[in-house]
């Protein structure tokens, strides 16, 4: 837990975590258990929130290379390229 000069008080995701983990342990009502934390229910609800969510994965770096039995690909007008990949995502851009 981080405290700032205004008195806020900055958490990390594993801290939200664990209090978290204590509310669904406990038998107190979402307002009970904030008083009883001192944390503001509004940011409470929407970590909760958030943490339900599967985590992104990180992006990855994909390199794409020519086939040898695809024509070359050339630029149409105006120097726009465009690469259809599976799964419907579309690259397009100009040189």
């Amino acid at each position: 837990m981080q405290a700032l000069s205004d008195g806020r008080v900055r958490r990390s995701r594993a801290e939200w975590q664990q209090i978290v983990n204590r509310y669904e342990k406990s038998s107190l009502s979402e307002a009970e258990f904030c008083r009883h934390e001192e944390v503001l229910r509004g940011t409470f609800v929407n970590w909760r929130r958030r943490l339900r969510r599967p985590a992104k994965a990180p992006g990855a770096f994909v390199e794409v290379v020519r086939s040898p039995v695809l024509p070359e690909v050339q630029p149409s007008v105006g120097g726009e390229f465009e690469i259809s990949l599976p799964g419907g995502v579309t690259l397009r851009w100009k040189a």
